[in-house]
């Protein structure tokens, strides 16, 4: 947040239940050149107490809190009024389960230079899931249908592999329907899908010793309608690795350059007054 970035998406934040609001005012106090959107879901998970600490009092007093995705906007990049895009019909929250709510925060925003641009925040269901994965993404595609043109980024944990290591021979399979139906779904809409230089997920407890180690590349960032037919071909972009936060995070923070021209930080004291 301090490298003035225009768009960070975060995923599985965990907040006090019935305090969304709160949390939202907190994170605009704290980080006063973005604006921050949250979208909380209406499922509630237990907070984990797992050293034998005390759960904090504050808002956790039952021991549960409401699973969100957050995304924060740069204000020197993009204008202040964002839609926050209904993706799905009421019909259909039944069909989507959990995933109805507080998984998916898509917001159709404008640069400050006039550019329309949606920004998908995703943290898609599991793995084992393949039927309500596929789900998501028919109703994310149809959604995408109604505005075809627009230029678009969605981001997040896609529980879906481009490169995976140290899976048992049992799940290939599966795995690889999994992954085959994610780049199916970037193939039908057009997408491109900008390439980890390293597997960003590891499943922490899952062996004895570094071998045994469950790695991914889960975490995925994903555009539309980005290129830029006027210019020689470039280099495709890569998206940077890194591990931060406690040590038991099993998911490593991505970033990327996309579009600098477009998307990058204008200091208007920078500026030619005479211009």
């Amino acid at each position: 947040m301090r490298k003035k970035t225009a768009i960070v998406m975060l995923q599985e934040i965990r907040i006090p239940r019935c305090s969304k609001f709160r949390v939202q005012q907190d994170f605009r106090r704290k980080y006063p050149e973005h604006k921050c959107y949250i979208a909380a879901g209406s499922d509630v998970d237990l907070v984990a107490d797992t050293d034998g600490d005390q759960v904090p009092s504050d808002g956790y007093k039952d021991g549960r809190a409401h699973v969100t995705v957050v995304t924060f906007l740069h204000k020197r990049v993009f204008r202040s009024k964002s839609l926050v895009v209904n993706w799905h019909k009421p019909r259909d929250e039944k069909v989507l389960e959990h995933m109805a709510h507080g998984r998916v925060l898509w917001l159709d925003v404008m640069t400050h230079e006039g550019e329309r641009i949606s920004i998908i925040n995703i943290h898609q269901t599991t793995a084992r899931q393949l039927d309500l994965q596929k789900r998501i993404n028919t109703h994310i595609q149809a959604e995408m249908n109604k505005s075809g043109g627009w230029r678009r980024i969605m981001g997040g944990d896609l529980n879906a592999a481009t490169s995976r290591t140290g899976y048992s021979i049992s799940t290939k399979s599966h795995f690889e329907k999994v992954d085959n139906q994610f780049q199916e779904f970037i193939q039908r809409t057009g997408g491109s899908l900008i390439q980890s230089e390293v597997h960003m997920r590891k499943d922490l407890m899952g062996g004895a010793s570094l071998d045994d180690i469950k790695s991914a590349t889960l975490d995925h960032i994903i555009t539309w309608n980005f290129s830029n037919d006027d210019t020689a071909k470039m280099p495709a972009p890569k998206s940077t690795v890194h591990w931060i936060g406690a040590c038991a995070n099993d998911h490593a923070l991505i970033s990327c350059t996309i579009n600098e021209q477009l998307m990058g930080y204008q200091d208007p004291w920078s500026r030619d007054p005479g211009g």
